[in-house]
């Protein structure tokens, strides 16, 4: 494959994932939902091949096109040393632009370090959030031990259950869930806020957050996201249901999903925590799709996924093995 064919290649992809992804998202669900963590490990896979694909992009177009010199002779000659060791494509002829090839250089060192440091910003504003959420609800809490499991017990009439990170107390359920749940209900929704904690899900949810807040405006990375929180969910009631089976669980979340979203006794939104909610996944539980649906689809996103990792990877490793070698 020569390096324009290389580039097209890539531009295309980049395009056709980003606009025809959630699309191809929409129609892998019945799949995905009976295989959660596959779903999860596609998703994130998605967000990070494409930010990697568009950073690498510049980088292999620098292969490809030639430009004025802008950079004093010096500096000049150790750029286009590096570039050459880097080009796999030596052979393969320039198109002449008007574009100065440090500029597709430059562009992605940019951008890359101006997105470490929004990730960087986004991450300590979702912790500020998180322990906001977590002083209001302690402020309001007792530590006990139900059916097993270390909890915050939340006086709080309203029925609701939901997970905080645990080094900010774990989980947290309202005495208004308690009352209200039968006790095969309430192992149930322990066991489904015990499986994020062990899953380690909110750690990905910030990561993922943090990651893509500037980024939304694509159509794949946005879909990718918002479908991330619904499968999180679904491998969490796939490790509830094996604990205490399927009636209790579905009529557990039946009955938190009739009472809504938790909120503080102030009105305020619970930020940072996962919640027991969703009477959308007990069709799910009570009757998980079977046969091909959205196999195709599936396969569809991970060979994109496969070929985005490889185009964004056989030019980052390139540039990396020429730094590492002195661009020798």
């Amino acid at each position: 494959m020569s390096a324009p064919t290389l580039a097209v290649s890539l531009i295309i992809g980049l395009g056709l994932s980003a606009i025809a992804g959630p699309w191809v998202l929409r129609h892998a669900a019945p799949a995905l939902m009976r295989l959660p963590r596959l779903a999860i490990a596609l998703l994130t896979g998605s967000i990070l091949a494409w930010v990697l694909a568009l950073l690498a992009l510049g980088p292999m177009l620098a292969w490809v096109i030639s430009g004025p010199a802008v950079l004093p002779g010096g500096a000049a000659e150790v750029c286009q040393q590096c570039l050459t060791a880097a080009n796999p494509f030596t052979s393969s002829p320039s198109i002449e632009t008007v574009v100065p090839v440090v500029v597709l250089l430059a562009l992605p060192t940019v951008g890359a370090a101006f997105h470490a440091i929004s990730i960087i910003l986004e991450t300590q504003r979702r912790r500020r959030r998180t322990l906001r959420t977590a002083r209001r609800l302690h402020a309001h809490s007792e530590p006990r031990s139900l059916h097993g499991y270390s909890v915050l017990v939340a006086d709080d009439p309203h029925p609701f259950a939901l997970t905080l990170p645990e080094r900010h107390g774990g989980i947290v359920i309202s005495t208004g869930a308690i009352d209200l749940l039968a006790p095969d209900e309430l192992a149930a929704v322990l066991a489904h806020e015990h499986a994020h904690l062990r899953q380690h899900h909110h750690l990905l949810t910030d990561i993922l957050a943090s990651l893509t807040r500037r980024l939304r405006w694509i159509p794949l990375i946005a879909a990718a996201e918002d479908a991330l929180g619904h499968y999180l969910e679904i491998a969490a009631d796939d490790t509830a249901r094996r604990h205490v089976g399927t009636p209790a669980l579905a009529s557990a979340l039946l009955t938190l999903g009739r009472a809504g979203h938790p909120h503080h006794h102030d009105g305020a939104a619970l930020d940072g925590a996962l919640h027991a909610l969703g009477p959308d996944r007990i069709r799910h539980l009570v009757q998980p799709g079977t046969g091909m649906a959205g196999v195709i689809s599936t396969t569809v996103s991970a060979g994109c996924l496969t070929a985005l990792t490889f185009l964004a990877a056989s030019v980052h490793v390139a540039y990396a093995i020429a730094a590492l070698t002195g661009c020798n």
